[in-house]
C-alpha cells in the first residue's frame, strides 16, 4: 500500500476525497475551474516568492519513478547539501506490495498545485495495518534543510519547511510536517525536533511534532484502514469545499440520487452529526422533526432550527 503526504493532506479534508483518489476512476474527474487554476498559480508563484533568496538544489529523475528520486535526494543529503528542494522520502519497501492495482496518474495535477509534477507510477493497494513491511510511506516536502547534528550522513542532519500560501498554520499543515518528520527520521536514522511552515504574512513557524505526531498517526492508521478496507465513506455535500473537488460532479450525483440532506441549505457538517445522532437521516424525518427540539442543541441556535426544518418541508 503506498500512502504519499498528498493523499494524507486529501484524507484530512475528506474521506470521501482521499477514497476516490486511490479507489475511484480518474477518467470521471472534473477539469479544473478557473478558480482552481487561479489558486494553483498564485500557490506556485508564492513558492517561487518564498524560494526567491534560497540557494537549493533539486533532485533530478524520470517523473513518477519515486525510487529514483529518493536515490537522487540520499545522494543530495549524503554530500551535505545545505537546501534541498522537493525531495522524495520513502519509508518502506517500495514495489513490494500485492493486491489489486489502481492508477493516480493525473489526479496530483488535478488537487494540487505542482504543475509538471504527475506521477505515472500506478499505486499498488495491499492489506495492513500499520505499521508493516507492505506499507509504503512517501514525503515530498518542499525543503530539506541542512542542521547541526548527528545523523547517519555524519555530523549534520535534515529538517524539513513546507511552504503554504495560508496566512495561519492549519492543523492539517501540522500534520503533515509531522508526517515528513516520521519518513525522515527512517531516513537519516534520527528524528528531527521540529519541521518549519512558511506562510504567507505570518513567516516561518514552528512545529510541535511531540504534540502531532501522535494525532498523525492516528489519522495515518484510520486512512490505511479505509483503502485497506475498501470502505467507501458516505457522501457529504459541503458549498464551501467541494467545489473545488475535481470529485464534485460524480458526488453531487449520488448525493441527490438518496436526496441526502447535506443538500439542503443549512445542513453543515456538525449539523448532520447532530442529526444523526437523533435518528433524522432522511429529509422525511428532518420535515417531521420538532424545530423547539433541534433548537435545545448548541448546533442550532438562534431561528436555524426553524429554517432547517422549513427547508425539508419545502424540498
Amino acid at each position: 500500500m503506498l500512502i504519499t503526504d498528498k493523499l494524507l493532506l486529501s484524507y484530512q479534508r475528506c474521506h470521501l476525497r482521499a477514497f476516490l483518489d486511490t479507489c475511484g476512476d480518474w477518467k470521471q474527474l472534473d477539469p479544473p475551474s478557473d478558480f482552481l487554476l487561479k489558486l494553483m498559480r498564485d500557490s506556485a508563484a508564492y513558492q517561487q516568492e518564498a524560494l526567491e533568496h534560497e540557494t537549493y538544489q533539486q533532485p533530478y529523475y524520470p517523473r513518477g519513478d519515486w525510487e529514483a528520486g529518493a536515490a537522487a535526494t540520499l545522494s543530495l543529503m549524503q554530500q551535505g547539501v545545505d537546501r534541498i528542494y522537493r525531495g522524495v522520502l520513502i519509508q518502506g519497501e517500495f514495489g513490494k506490495t500485492n493486491g489489486a492495482t489502481t492508477s493516480l496518474v493525473g489526479i496530483d495535477s488535478q488537487y494540487f498545485p505542482e504543475f509538471g509534477e504527475i506521477p505515472e507510477t500506478p499505486v499498488h493497494l495491499s492489506s495492513s495495518n500499520l505499521p508493516s513491511s507492505n506499507i509504503t510511506l512517501i514525503s515530498r516536502p518542499h525543503l530539506l534543510i541542512k542542521q547541526p547534528g548527528q545523523s547517519k550522513f555524519g555530523d549534520w542532519s535534515y529538517i524539513t519547511a513546507d511552504i503554504w500560501l495560508s496566512k495561519r498554520p492549519k492543523l492539517e499543515y501540522q500534520i503533515i510536517a509531522a508526517f515528513h518528520a516520521q519518513v525522515l527520521a527512517s531516513v537519516q536514522e534520527t528524528r528531527p525536533e521540529t519541521a518549519w511552515l512558511m506562510l504567507r504574512k505570518k513567516g516561518q513557524c514552528s512545529v510541535n511534532l511531540g504534540q502531532r505526531t501522535p494525532q498523525m498517526f492516528e489519522i495515518l492508521d484510520d486512512c490505511i484502514q479505509m483503502i485497506e478496507n475498501q470502505d467507501k465513506p458516505e457522501v457529504f455535500i459541503s458549498r464551501q469545499k467541494c467545489n473545488l473537488c475535481g470529485w464534485y460532479t460524480i458526488c453531487h450525483a449520488e448525493a441527490e440520487s438518496i436526496k441526502h440532506l447535506s443538500l439542503l441549505p443549512g445542513v453543515t457538517a456538525s449539523r448532520y452529526a447532530r442529526l444523526k445522532t437523533l435518528e433524522i437521516t432522511d429529509v422525511e424525518a428532518l420535515a417531521n422533526a420538532s424545530s423547539e427540539l433541534l433548537a435545545e442543541y448548541p448546533e442550532f441556535p438562534d431561528r436555524v432550527a426553524f429554517d432547517v426544518v422549513q427547508q425539508a418541508q419545502s424540498h
